[in-house]
């Protein structure tokens, strides 16, 4: 049996955070993958009225917990690309995931099978210490970009799980 480390623990706990939050609020033909690949070629193939994010970790800030120790806090940058159908739908993506993360999300730690998951254990709760978003914008025409560019939004936010490491 395996175990993710931190910044696999924190994607999948985002996921499951996000697919939580939109079946609560009954936001139907949303995909939510992992990776870019993928999410790109599900969003090739959506027809009108799905999306699909891709929800992956970044860039990681560790900074020392205190003077004289090898201990760290980490900041892990988490990045959100939502490809919509439509700019009406883009828009209320973004706003609804950023209303439901600024108050965080569980943090849990996922032990793995050969394939799977085999299960999660909640072990405390990720602050969100920055949020920002933008349109992503080719500097073309958007009738000339493929569909899931057309739409397309990036999500970033700057997570911590608060612990020392």
């Amino acid at each position: 049996m395996g175990r993710y480390r931190v910044s696999r623990n924190l994607e999948a706990s985002l996921i499951d955070h996000i697919k939580q939050k939109l079946e609560e609020e009954n936001w139907s033909n949303i995909s939510v993958e992992k990776s870019f690949a993928r999410a790109y070629s599900t969003a090739l193939n959506m027809t009108n009225g799905a999306a699909v994010l891709c929800v992956r970790a970044s860039d990681t800030n560790r900074i020392r917990a205190e003077i004289g120790t090898d201990n760290v806090v980490r900041s892990e940058l988490i990045l959100i690309d939502v490809f919509a159908t439509n700019d009406g739908q883009r828009l209320d993506l973004v706003d609804f995931i950023l209303d439901e993360l600024k108050c965080g999300f569980p943090y849990y730690q996922y032990e793995t099978g050969l394939n799977s998951i085999d299960s999660k254990i909640q072990d405390g709760r990720c602050t969100i210490k920055n949020m920002e978003d933008r349109p992503v914008n080719f500097n073309t025409d958007k009738s000339s970009l493929e569909l899931p560019d057309r739409y397309r939004h990036l999500i970033s936010l700057t997570v911590s799980t608060g612990k020392v490491e």
